[in-house]
């Protein structure tokens, strides 16, 4: 393994850790506020907690492809 590899790595895992939080709380604004649209009412704590549980993975793997495929891109573009 060299620098570059290792680099890639940490620099990846970091950017999908910072950019988690603001992605999954987007995702989850936009699915409650398209539940409450649908349903037409306000939406119960509870209903809320489970769909907040149901955003979790959906938003690991965006941030963790975007991460990985945006490294890429400024790795391949600097370091080539």
């Amino acid at each position: 393994m060299d620098a570059i590899s290792v680099w890639f790595g940490i620099s990846s895992i970091f950017l999908a850790f910072v950019l988690f939080k603001p992605v999954n709380k987007s995702i989850y604004v936009q699915r409650v506020r398209r539940a409450e649209a649908k349903l037409k009412r306000d939406m119960t704590e509870i209903e809320r907690k489970e769909l907040e549980k149901k955003t979790v993975p959906m938003s690991a793997i965006i941030v963790i492809i975007f991460a990985v495929l945006f490294n890429g891109v400024i790795m391949g573009k600097y370091f080539k």
